[in-house]
């Protein structure tokens, strides 16, 4: 096991998305957890941007929700981060499999645990002000669940100075955080009108 994906953005973006250990089955959500993925994958040297195409190393990573993604990879990274067959529910497996997250409740409706939710809480008060320890893994966290509305304020676009932190996969945020916003503008979604895996309006 590659315990590298423990503090993996897209591991720790469906932990901030745990809603009274309750997951969200929204297609934004969704999305965002696929960006995550990719950004990760970005971090590792397995996706890069050069003059000429976006280049893919699709050597197995160990990590199932990324060979997943790669397994279904689609003809351009939009493609992938609009239709890829990775959502929530696969990363929330993960946390099962790792130990990080326990199964609370099966029916109605499945609930969670996480078992690291100090480092949970402690994502949810430093992500609101950019600090000089940051990584880019840090800073690329912040501005998809900001995107999202996963931190306070509800909803806020990143800034120049919070791309700027995201270094290597600054392409990749960006284009993350461009088509999480197109989602949730094209639908005026909102975070509390999405539904819980349960069924249950949020």
């Amino acid at each position: 096991m590659d315990d590298d994906w423990a503090d993996s953005v897209s591991m720790r973006l469906v932990c901030l998305g745990l809603d009274r250990g309750r997951l969200t089955d929204d297609l934004v959500t969704a999305l965002a957890v696929r960006g995550a993925l990719l950004v990760d994958l970005g971090l590792r040297g397995r996706v890069a941007d050069t003059d000429d195409a976006v280049e893919v190393d699709d050597a197995p990573t160990g990590f199932p929700p990324a060979d997943r993604l790669f397994a279904g990879w689609a003809p351009s990274l939009t493609d992938v981060l609009r239709h890829g067959r990775v959502d929530q529910e696969d990363l929330a497996a993960e946390h099962l499999r790792r130990g990080s997250w326990v199964l609370r409740r099966r029916w109605p409706g499945r609930r969670y645990d996480d078992r690291r939710a100090e480092r949970t809480a402690a994502d949810e008060r430093a992500l609101g002000s950019p600090g000089g320890g940051w990584t880019p893994a840090d800073a690329a966290l912040t501005a998809i669940a900001g995107t999202l509305g996963l931190l306070p304020p509800p909803r806020e676009l990143p800034t120049e100075e919070l791309l700027a932190r995201t270094g290597p996969v600054r392409w990749l945020v960006e284009l993350v955080v461009e088509e999480v916003d197109r989602a949730l503008v094209r639908g005026r979604f909102l975070r509390g009108a999405v539904t819980f895996t349960d069924g249950t309006p949020g």
